[in-house]
């Protein structure tokens, strides 16, 4: 079915689409930093002539649940409407499918669309929808002891992993973590690892061992400046020349996506990585705990389709040709 594009005066082909919005989107320690209801959401959806029904989370873990369900009901495009957390349960319902994922950021960070190419204004995130640019890109699968799941951002080991399990409590507005996130920097020293990379050891003393998927993570912290999002590797960054308030200083100086080389940080790639240490340490995927180690991490290559931008961590897509009208696949240049 044909229909017509309000922002762009283009004919484009209409495709089953739904809308997952988490109206509690946009809160960082309890402070509300960007405000985006279910009548912001139809405004915008029409503004810019895309028709899709539009589902709102009501509990954790719903936003998966209405994916899921999207994904049964044969929608083509399922758009996620909410912070890094909404777009990853959304994205981990998705992956193996030929649904289309689409990002309207409301978070405080939204790594995920930094990755994308999506800007954060929304009407710029709604264009880069109607423009039909749609990339292929692998996601990570990793298995704890407490729990498996996807990522696609980054996953760790160390003093990283720590830090997040904090932070994230900090988050929900648990200022009294502040305390014993100070005492466990005080304590913490480097650790022995012992890595297997596609098979192969490798045995360092590290702070931490980041398996990136994407150059994001946590607080736009750019720790693998190269890392692609369909180059079908992880670029595994290895912190074993720092102390740690080096580490530390070294996350000051990334944050909010400059770029900083460091040649303390040794960086191998490898799809599948086994990471094993002499005592047990903690371990995160995307900022969320996993247990401790031993973990590994592999890849899954182009397993989700998204929409992105032109300035995405990723090769130049296809752009949807509107396949009513017969026409043939072409390059498109981004």
């Amino acid at each position: 079915m044909l229909a017509w594009s309000g922002q762009g005066g283009d004919w484009f082909v209409a495709m089953k689409t739904c809308l997952i919005l988490n109206p509690k989107a946009g809160q960082k320690a309890g402070v509300t930093t960007n405000s985006f209801d279910l009548d912001d959401a139809r405004d915008l959806l029409q503004r810019h002539g895309i028709e899709a029904e539009i589902f709102c989370t009501e509990r954790a873990d719903h936003a998966t649940e209405l994916a899921k369900q999207a994904v049964a009901d044969g929608y083509e495009r399922v758009l996620a409407a909410g912070g890094d957390g909404t777009v990853a349960e959304i994205a981990e319902s998705l992956v193996g499918t030929r649904v289309t994922l689409g990002v309207l950021p409301l978070g405080s960070v939204m790594n995920v669309a930094r990755m994308l190419g999506v800007p954060r204004d929304l009407e710029g995130a709604a264009a880069v929808i109607t423009a039909d640019r749609v990339a292929r890109i692998d996601v990570g699968q990793v298995k704890g002891t407490a729990r498996e799941s996807f990522f696609l951002e980054a996953g760790g080991v160390g003093i990283d992993a720590g830090l997040f399990a904090y932070f994230n409590q900090m988050d929900r507005g648990n200022w009294r973590t502040i305390r014993p996130l100070l005492t466990f920097l005080w304590r913490y020293r480097p650790r022995r690892f012992y890595l297997r990379l596609d098979g192969k050891p490798l045995t360092t003393r590290a702070m931490m061992i980041t398996i990136a998927n994407g150059p994001y993570l946590g607080a736009a912290l750019t720790l693998a400046p190269d890392a692609k999002l369909d180059d079908q590797m992880f670029d595994v960054r290895i912190f074993n020349r720092f102390s740690k308030f080096e580490l530390i200083r070294h996350f000051l100086s990334i944050t909010a996506g400059r770029r900083s080389y460091d040649p303390k940080i040794m960086t191998r790639r490898a799809r599948v990585i086994d990471v094993r240490t002499s005592r047990p340490l903690m371990a995160h995927a995307d900022s969320q705990p996993l247990g401790t180690t031993p973990v590994r991490f592999e890849l899954i290559p182009s397993a989700l389709s998204v929409y992105v931008g032109v300035d995405a961590a990723c090769a130049p897509a296809l752009s949807r040709p509107p396949a009513a009208m017969g026409a043939e696949p072409v390059t498109a240049t981004s």
